[in-house]
């Protein structure tokens, strides 16, 4: 419980005393930018920190994380009295900013209790974020060391798993709970920064009741589920912890079609889950050009929301900057025509945006230094699913919103001249059209190319800001799922079936998030667009369909938490103590008495080890010779002969044969608990008593120090 009190204390400071820095930087959106204020809270305080770090001027500590904090506050102070109070005098700004704190709480609290009854870190992915975070939290300089390859930076984008562990640091909480707590603030993060931009798009239409529509953006973006996942609890029966909470992330054959949902209820600290709150902050500079106009004054700040996301999650990068990067071409469609001045605008808005793309560069310029994104260029995709099995895929994952999509497009149909004339032809050009294109099962990726020119079209044909900027959002989220269908990213998959796994996962993520935020948007747009007839057909269903995707939130929580049959805690590392006590007896030690980045030796398994081979370094943040070698070819590093190096070191019988392995690789420490003895017997341990002396020995588990 103190941890947990740790982490919502020091949020709500750093959302306080960042609070006239978002109004600042978002002040002309209605709320004046408030609602914003924890995620900017967070960047401003660890942005600098990061950037001292990774030009070695400063190194990443504990008295440079306060420092940040420090000055955040100083910042605030600063502004207070230079601009004076940043709540203004408008009650929109108070209600806002109100139930941004109230939608952040419930998210934190709800987070964390959902964390703590499955809080073991271990099995999918979780050692490799947890590995992330020690070794950030091990490191005084930026990028860390990769925990599970000594020698070797760490090849990701970390940027976001180093925002978690900056929390970590200045709550003290251990880092097995801090984990947990962390998958706890990202879906806070979210949350809250889904609704401040839900319920600002909606003031800047001059929408009712901004705060539930807020609301309802953060459900849909954060806890929905997908149809598949509603009407399995229909088409399976039985109990709900037998409910398949894990299957509606794989509909899609051959590729993951994971949503936010799913992935707080995995607990997997991934790349792409951090990035949401900063994806949608990002957007929020977006719409504050489209509505307002360009200023000098928002390309630093916009820059910089949109740069990081390059070292949050690289996936995002090309998608945010194309929608922030357009957004001043919707503000000039809303400017008056004029000859010379309207040539003045149209320059100033594209040095608007080239200056927010070279800001975005320049603001992670050291990650794009050092990093080595592991890929091979574009490839084409050459096999397709039919229109049939890709529109069963796609409504099965965001039928949903898709519905509620139609009355966009339903309202433009209607808008025409002669709207049963325009369906009609509409209708024969997309069946003469699907025809020939069958053949290549070109027909669904061009059904998507369609809607999307119509969301183009809209997006500069529509008179209220905030209008287009919808409009330009749902083209941007379509585009996500037409993007696979015809290229993809080669990675380590290429030349198999999963070729395109990744592509399709990571673009269809960011279709969820902008997808999902609209089509909360939409459904008082709804009302306003369509006739009364279609209003009191398509609303009703609407909100069922919606409706049904609470179902996941529930019943997949229920399965994932077995019953609620284990917890509430938050430490993650209840599973070693039981079968193997000295290893974390081992992993404190270590931590609180060896260097960051002394490296030590342990058992080398397979990726997704059952047994948790690289547990040391993973809980440690202390390097180890290698941990899982499969991720580090993915991050593009080769082991070599790294694994077989380990298993002589240990067997060796004496001491001459181990010595110039443990030297090549700069072995500090060598650990031997239950996984090395099994994995390599006892008989060569003896010799580690002469290479060096004994640190700990505990319940079966053995550390020297070498040298």
């Amino acid at each position: 419980m103190s941890e947990t009190l740790r982490f919502l204390l020091l949020m709500e400071l750093v959302g306080l005393a960042a609070i006239p820095l978002a109004a600042l930087v978002l002040g002309r959106l209605p709320g004046a930018g408030l609602a914003f204020a924890k995620p900017i809270g967070l960047l401003a305080a660890a942005y600098p920190v990061w950037l001292l770090a990774s030009a070695r001027i400063l190194p990443y500590g504990t008295l440079t994380a306060i420092a940040g904090v420090v000055g955040l506050g100083l910042l605030g102070a600063w502004l207070v009295r230079r601009r004076g109070n940043p709540l203004g005098t408008r009650p929109l700004n108070r209600r806002l900013l109100i139930g941004a704190e109230a939608v952040f709480a419930v998210a934190f609290l709800g987070g964390a209790l959902l964390v703590a009854f499955s809080p073991d870190v271990r099995g999918t992915e979780k050692p490799m974020d947890m590995a992330f975070l020690t070794a950030i939290n091990a490191s005084t300089a930026m990028p860390p060391h990769d925990p599970w390859m000594a020698g070797e930076d760490l090849n990701y984008y970390y940027l976001g798993h180093y925002l978690m562990a900056f929390v970590i640091r200045l709550t003290g909480v251990a880092p097995s709970a801090g984990y947990n707590l962390a998958v706890a603030l990202t879906l806070a993060l979210s949350a809250v920064t889904a609704y401040a931009l839900g319920a600002t798009l909606t003031a800047t239409a001059g929408g009712r009741r901004p705060v539930l529509i807020g609301i309802a953006a953060a459900l849909l973006v954060c806890a929905a589920g997908t149809v598949d996942s509603s009407l399995q609890l229909f088409t399976d029966g039985g109990p709900l912890r037998a409910y398949d909470w894990f299957g509606p992330s794989r509909v899609i054959p051959d590729a993951i079609s994971e949503f936010p949902a799913f992935s707080f209820l995995l607990g997997d600290l991934h790349a792409h889950v951090l990035a949401i709150p900063f994806t949608l902050l990002a957007l929020a500079f977006g719409l504050q050009a489209a509505r307002t106009g360009i200023k000098r004054r928002d390309v630093i700040p916009a820059g910089i929301a949109v740069g990081i996301l390059y070292a949050i999650n690289s996936w995002s990068f090309p998608v945010v900057a194309g929608i922030v990067a357009l957004c001043p071409v919707l503000w000039l469609r809303g400017r008056p025509p004029g000859s010379e001045r309207r040539v003045a605008h149209r320059l100033a808005a594209g040095a608007w945006s080239v200056g927010v793309l070279w800001v975005a560069v320049l603001a992670v310029l050291p990650f794009w230094l050092t990093f080595d994104a592991a890929t091979g260029g574009i490839g084409i995709v050459e096999e397709r699913r039919s229109l049939t099995l890709f529109a069963r895929d796609q409504i099965l994952v965001l039928g949903a919103f898709g519905w509620v999509l139609a009355a966009a497009f339903a309202q433009r149909l209607l808008g025409t001249k002669r709207p049963l004339r325009t369906a009609a032809w509409t209708g024969i050009a997309a069946i003469v059209v699907g025809s020939l294109l069958a053949p290549a099962d070109l027909a669904g990726p061009a059904l998507l190319a369609g809607l999307i020119a119509v969301a183009l079209r809209a997006a500069w044909a529509r008179p209220i800001p905030a209008e287009r900027y919808g409009w330009l959002l749902i083209a941007a989220g379509l585009a996500c799922v037409l993007g696979p269908e015809l290229l993809y990213v080669r990675d380590e998959f290429d030349d198999s079936k999963l070729f395109r796994m990744n592509t399709v996962f990571k673009l269809g993520y960011q279709a969820w998030i902008l997808l999902a935020f609209m089509a909360a948007c939409l459904l008082p747009w709804g009302r306003r667009w369509l006739p009364a007839p279609a209003w009191r057909i398509w609303g009703p269903v609407a909100l069922v369909l919606l409706g049904l995707t609470s179902i996941y939130p529930f019943a997949g929580t229920y399965a994932r938490k077995d019953g609620f049959s284990d917890g509430p805690r938050l430490g993650g590392l209840r599973w070693l103590a039981d079968d193997a006590p000295g290893d974390v007896a081992a992993i404190g030690w270590l931590r609180d008495n060896a260097a960051g980045d002394a490296v030590v030796l342990e058992a080398v398994g397979d990726d997704y080890s059952e047994f948790g081979h690289a547990r040391i370094s993973t809980f440690s943040g202390r390097p180890t010779v290698l941990g899982w070698p499969g991720h580090e070819l993915q991050w593009g590093h080769d082991p070599g002969t790294r694994r077989g190096d380990v298993e002589r070191i240990y067997r060796a019988p004496d001491p001459a044969a181990a010595r110039p392995l443990l030297r090549r690789y700069g072995v500090d420490y060598v650990v031997a608990g239950p996984l090395e003895r099994a994995d390599y017997g006892d008989a060569g341990l003896a010799k580690f008593d002469r290479l060096g002396r004994r640190v700990l020995d505990r319940a079966g588990t053995t550390v020297w120090r070498l040298g």
